[in-house]
């Protein structure tokens, strides 16, 4: 039986609650999601005391939390909080007020702590290996090394885009002395961390609020094709250019630029100055953002935790498995796909001469390609297609999600495969192989028309001197609706390789 589990994290500027449908080793999926601005460190300056105004925002958000827990049936709850009540010397009747309020006991996180969350819910969500992820809230930063995919040593600083903005710059019109002296600030702090430093072959990894919304920016300007921002890849140079730009406008300019949330727009030039440094001081070119961070990585830990370490095992394959078990998926005629769009694959090896990772992203595509059935059947190509792209598959790249998506748009239908709106997240090799796979999926898909798995296996022998490859079908009974299906959709697999098809059928003979 599924069951529900709430994750609130009070930050310093916003608190967000989050809560999961899961059955442990199948799936998981994100039910809803509420954020609410509390700004809980301000006015806090270096008195470190939390305010009258604050805490009533605070208080207000977990009795809006409260409710929506009760009204949703959640059989478990986890709360933290994180920089501003570390810091606060009133935290303790500040924490003894919300108990009292809701009957939570908040868990107050180290640094520590909540750098290992944060990069406990990158990692599953990215397949990092080695590098490090960075979270940068309203109060700190936390910087964690991960190493053979394992969070590693973590520092938590005080650079936080809210401490920053009111311990250095002013509400609206900020100067360059201003930012010259939060640029010092914040490179005195970096100086000991001399550990935090790009080595060949590591990834940065960033999550939190500030990050998502200054990547929304630039996908914004650059009329990036996805609307989501999970895997987007950050040049340095494009952080650069945000750091020097957003302090030079007015808090009313700010808040007009395109992309950049308006609640937000007081404390960006702050977060993208850090940002700036940040990147600057470790050598990085360029950064991943990740959705999941603080709030996932307390889940991950809980929905992991009968395994040795809370790290998938396969990020990718329960990523694919997952999204098609919430939608009801076919289970033995999309593994058929799979299977069948794979031998063709490999049997075809010498001539489309594709890499071994395209065969893995025909694969996600064969099991995913019928999951918008459950929209309706007509057209559910389509939205399969849609769905993909929609849902964020945890340990792809937005390059690889687009190709999987589009494979699935073309198991079916007429006309050519073609990228059309994902072409600039797609490379050259790209394009020559969506044909390719296209072809091969769609072959697979109507030999397994009756999804009754009647044609074991695929035999595939080329000539490639004199333009041609036979396709055998090796069948286990009456496959006839199968092959009359498959022989009209030879098409786009012969056009993409240059060679004239012929399909026969074979007798399957076991092993």
């Amino acid at each position: 039986m599924p069951e529900h589990i709430a994750i609130i994290d009070l930050g310093s500027n916003t608190t967000r609650m989050v809560i999961y449908e899961y059955e442990r080793d199948r799936y998981f999926r994100l039910l809803d999601e509420i954020r609410e601005v509390v700004r809980l460190r301000e006015g806090m300056g270096r008195t470190n005391v939390l305010r009258a105004a604050a805490i009533q925002r605070a208080i207000n958000a977990m009795r809006m939390f409260k409710e929506l827990v009760e009204d949703t049936h959640v059989d478990e709850v986890i709360a933290v909080a994180t920089s501003a009540v570390r810091d606060a010397v009133n935290r303790d009747t500040f924490l003894a007020r919300i108990h009292a309020e809701t009957g939570w006991e908040l868990r107050m996180l180290s640094g520590e702590e909540e750098g290992y969350y944060g990069a406990l819910g990158a990692v599953n969500a990215t397949c990092l290996r080695s590098g490090f992820v960075l979270d940068l809230g309203g109060g700190s930063v936390q910087i964690t090394e991960v190493r053979e995919g394992l969070p590693g040593r973590t520092i938590s600083l005080p650079l936080g885009a809210l401490r920053l903005t009111e311990l250095f710059l002013s509400p609206d019109r900020i100067s360059p002395e201003q930012t010259a002296s939060l640029r010092a600030f914040i490179r005195e702090q970096l100086a000991e961390v001399d550990w935090f430093k790009a080595r060949p072959g590591d990834t940065l990894v960033a999550i939190g609020g500030a990050i998502r919304n200054l990547g929304k920016i630039d996908q914004v300007r650059k009329h990036y094709p996805l609307d989501s921002i999970h895997g987007y890849r950050f040049a340095r140079e494009d952080i650069a250019a945000l750091a020097d730009e957003l302090w030079r406008y007015s808090l009313k300019k700010r808040r007009n630029v395109r992309g950049l949330r308006a609640d937000r727009a007081d404390i960006m030039p702050a977060a993208a100055i850090a940002y700036d440094e940040l990147l600057r001081h470790s050598g990085f070119d360029g950064l991943i953002i990740s959705r999941p961070g603080l709030r996932e990585g307390l889940f991950f830990d809980h929905f992991l935790s009968h395994l040795p370490q809370p790290l998938f095992p396969d990020l990718r394959q329960f990523s694919i498995l997952s999204l098609a078990r919430i939608f009801g998926y076919d289970d033995p005629h999309s593994h058929h796909v799979a299977f069948l769009a794979g031998r063709l694959f490999d049997d075809l090896q010498s001539v489309h001469g594709l890499d071994a990772s395209y065969r893995e992203l025909l694969w996600a595509a064969g099991i995913l390609h019928d999951v918008g059935a459950i929209i309706n059947y007509p057209y559910h190509h389509r939205h399969s297609y849609y769905i993909i792209l929609n849902y964020t598959l945890y340990g792809y790249t937005p390059r690889e999600l687009a190709l999987i998506a589009l494979i699935a748009r073309f198991h079916r239908s007429k006309g050519n495969p073609k990228p059309r709106e994902l072409a600039p997240i797609l490379t050259r090799e790209d394009v020559r192989a969506l044909p390719i796979l296209c072809g091969m999926i769609r072959l697979a898909e109507y030999l397994e028309r009756g999804r009754r798995q009647v044609i074991r296996d695929l035999r595939c022998h080329v000539d490639v001197d004199n333009g041609w490859m036979q396709i055998e079908a090796l069948a286990a009974g009456n496959a006839a609706i199968e092959l009359w299906e498959a022989e009209r959709n030879l098409e786009v697999l012969s056009r993409a390789l240059g060679l004239e098809v012929e399909l026969v059928e074979g007798v399957w003979v076991g092993e």
